[in-house]
């Protein structure tokens, strides 16, 4: 009875340390922002059940020099382009509204969207994440703008990758990206509303403590076996 107990208590160990390598290996992030009143917050738990994702409004800023000043450029007192990076209000707030109330027709799916008409949408994670994939569908609408982007960045704000596209010829359509890694946010140009956002992402390497379980979970599942065989 002990070494069934061994036994029980060791696969248990496993199949925990299994299970937690599953749900660090991949993740999904869905948002179609529906079911919610027009003008809601995009972080209100309806609308975004996921605790790491927030929805804020950024900014493009000057990096910082050894001194904590920013550079620019001395001539035209503006940022030098590559020694920039992206940040987010303190103060967002992006809603979710419905296309219909900005004359950019009806919603891709349900009756809301993403607005992002008026900010650049930061989608801020508060990991870094391996994307294998982001989709994201544009209103139904012909206005937007031509040199539309969605931008990944790294932890510090730069930009590690860059998906460009005409958000104004191009009503419904949906934008996809390939992979990415260590995405800490996501920012979507303005002048459109967002639809139906897929992230999927996957993690690079499970946390030691992780293995050390499995493994250790493996190794008493191994020698309650062999103890069982002895004892029949």
């Amino acid at each position: 009875m002990k070494n069934i107990n061994i036994l029980r208590n060791a696969t248990t160990s496993a199949i925990l340390a299994l299970s937690i390598f599953s749900v660090q290996a991949h993740a999904d992030y869905n948002f179609n922002f529906d079911g919610v009143a027009s003008g809601t917050s995009a972080n209100d738990s309806a609308v975004n059940p996921y605790a790491n994702v927030s929805f804020l409004s950024g900014f493009l800023t000057a990096d910082l020099d050894a001194d904590g000043y920013e550079i620019l450029d001395i001539n035209t007192n503006q940022p030098i382009p590559g020694q920039t990076h992206w940040e987010a209000y303190s103060d967002s707030n992006i809603k979710v509204n419905n296309p219909l109330s900005f004359n950019h027709g009806v919603a891709p799916s349900g009756t809301n969207a993403l607005n992002a008409l008026f900010d650049q949408v930061f989608i801020k994670f508060d990991t870094a994440q391996n994307l294998t994939s982001f989709s994201a569908q544009l209103d139904n609408s012909q206005f937007g703008i031509y040199n539309a982007s969605f931008i990944f960045l790294d932890v510090s704000g730069k930009t590690l990758s860059t998906v460009s596209f005409d958000s104004y010829a191009n009503p419904g359509a949906i934008i996809t990206s390939g992979s990415v890694n260590g995405v800490s946010g996501i920012i979507l140009s303005g002048g459109k509303l967002y639809d139906n956002i897929n992230i999927a992402t996957v993690a690079a390497v499970p946390e030691p403590e992780t293995y050390a379980l499995l493994l250790s979970g493996l190794g008493l599942v191994g020698v309650a076996s062999r103890r069982n065989r002895k004892n029949t």
